[in-house]
């Protein structure tokens, strides 16, 4: 669903820029978009159940009317750009993978250990279900070196 917001955004902005370049005004610059949180675990097509989710978290290095169309574009698809986006802290070892790369837009998601790490910190209680179910799904050597580094309880996420 993201890669498909992507292009049409990339879309879009090749149009703007070439209206704008008639007019002789300024060029909206290359946008880069960074999904993380909820919509990245979903988007990864992880082997865990995954509630769905309204809002995105991305860190989106762009103008204005660029963050404002791709939110649009995701109304149009029921969700919506959370307005907390930036605040989404993520371990500095994030890895974002290439999901769509265009002439005007370059999307990617953040990596699954990242995200499962930052969920675990930040909102342990919220996802404590999602991580029991992560590390019942033989977790990556990665996830365990980012959970000892950062001081994440394991324990904490094991059933009683």
């Amino acid at each position: 669903m993201i890669e498909k917001v992507l292009q049409e955004l990339d879309k879009w902005l090749v149009q703007e820029n070439n209206e704008r370049r008639k007019i002789g005004t300024l060029l909206i610059k290359k946008v880069v978009i960074k999904v993380l949180g909820q919509m990245a675990l979903i988007e990864a097509k992880l082997n865990l159940q995954l509630l769905e989710t309204a809002d995105v978290d991305a860190y989106i290095s762009g103008e204005y009317i660029v963050i404002k169309k791709f939110d649009e574009l995701l109304k149009m698809r029921n969700r919506f750009l959370d307005p907390d986006s930036e605040k989404v802290w993520m371990p500095k070892e994030t890895q974002y993978t290439p999901l769509y790369k265009g002439r005007s837009v370059d999307g990617f998601l953040a990596d699954p250990e990242s995200v499962l790490i930052s969920k675990a910190l930040k909102a342990p209680v919220k996802n404590k279900n999602l991580v029991i179910e992560y590390l019942a799904h033989s977790p990556s050597q990665r996830f365990f070196k980012l959970a000892q580094k950062y001081k994440l309880d394991l324990n904490g996420f094991i059933k009683k």
